[in-house]
């Protein structure tokens, strides 16, 4: 059977926001699939030039970002993987290898030459004149990308929240609750709200919490809120702090290997014996929902920071057990990212991952 985008799959019946952030999200897709092509990767693999090294050399790149790049090919079906070796599928081999038959190559680049004028489209329909549709600009001000950036966040976890709770509550878990780089808040305000007692410390960037506090002005958004601001790098919190659950939530994405790691560690040093953590991101390794949107992620962490990427599952899951913790498991949501669950209470049986 043919490979299908997440949102060519949709049920016209049962759509809900997944659908439409596939839709916001295509031009990855497409761009994923320029790339390859201006870099030449399909012909050169085809002339033989399979390891990842000398693909790398022969192409200009570096092995490192060429990697993430070749892991996202796999994923939409256009390069294969064994051993070491990459080489091409049979689409790639037969549409997009210069001088072959049935080549295409120069016909889809020409589709990017054109989608720069896609942004006027606005312009072309309506009869005022306007901007191109964007609510924020790499011009503007730091403040205002950092308020568009926290409203949007929250938007998502708003609808990721309720299938994140349901399975929550299948965890014996007690607050309070510590949410690193939590944003605005919405999964633990959501969270909170199944306790009858207890409060949430939001931990995150001045900058951060002061868009937070803009996005939801009324005081009642935060009646059982505690806010702590600073940098979890650098913080060094009470000795006594410890806390029955600790939310990490697209935190981990933002940083490389190593310091990914460490910050992780940090978190499991404040939480309660029998304290559960909750890491919800988008891992490259899990199939899930959307097979390509964690690889995908994980490209848009490279060209929009400094040196985040997406950690496989499985890594976060060996860090886990390396500190100690007994119980780990993760779970698939029904949309396009997973959560890791981990405790170091004890288990009558091993979890099955």
């Amino acid at each position: 059977m043919a490979m299908k985008l997440p949102f060519q799959d949709a049920d016209p019946a049962h759509r809900d926001f997944q659908f439409l952030e596939d839709l916001s999200t295509a031009y990855w897709y497409s761009e994923v699939l320029f790339t390859a092509l201006e870099l030449n990767l399909f012909e050169f693999l085809e002339q033989g030039s399979s390891q990842l090294n000398t693909l790398a050399r022969v192409a200009s790149c570096h092995a490192k970002e060429l990697h993430r790049l070749l892991k996202v090919l796999e994923r939409l079906e256009l390069v294969h993987h064994a051993e070491g070796v990459w080489f091409n599928s049979q689409i790639a081999r037969k549409y997009l290898v210069p001088g072959g038959h049935s080549y295409i190559g120069d016909f889809l680049l020409y589709r990017r030459y054109i989608q720069p004028k896609w942004k006027d489209l606005v312009q072309r329909i309506s009869f005022e004149k306007r901007g191109r549709g964007l609510s924020v600009t790499p011009d503007d001000d730091y403040a205002i990308r950092t308020f568009h950036y926290v409203r949007a966040m929250d938007e998502l976890m708003q609808q990721k929240a309720e299938e994140i709770m349901a399975l929550l509550a299948l965890e014996s878990w007690e607050p309070p609750i510590l949410d690193v780089g939590g944003g605005a808040g919405a999964l633990s305000r959501s969270l909170i709200k199944t306790k009858e007692h207890g409060y949430v410390l939001l931990f995150e960037l001045p900058e951060v919490i002061r868009a937070a506090k803009t996005l939801h002005p009324d005081k009642e958004a935060w009646k059982r809120f505690q806010i702590l601001k600073g940098d979890f790098r650098t913080y060094e919190f009470q000795v006594k702090s410890r806390f029955g659950l600790i939310v990490m939530s697209n935190f981990l994405h933002a940083y490389g290997e190593e310091e990914a790691r460490k910050l992780l560690y940090k978190a499991l040093t404040l939480l309660e014996p029998d304290g559960l953590i909750l890491i919800h991101d988008y891992f490259p390794d899990r199939l899930g929902q959307s097979p390509q949107k964690a690889p995908l992620y994980d490209l848009n962490m490279m060209i929009n920071t400094f040196n985040g990427r997406c950690h496989e599952g499985s890594q976060i899951m060996r860090w886990l057990r390396e500190a100690g913790v007994e119980r780990v498991k993760i779970r698939d949501l029904a949309t396009d990212s997973s959560i890791v669950l981990a405790t170091r209470e004890k288990a009558d049986c091993e979890e099955k991952t």
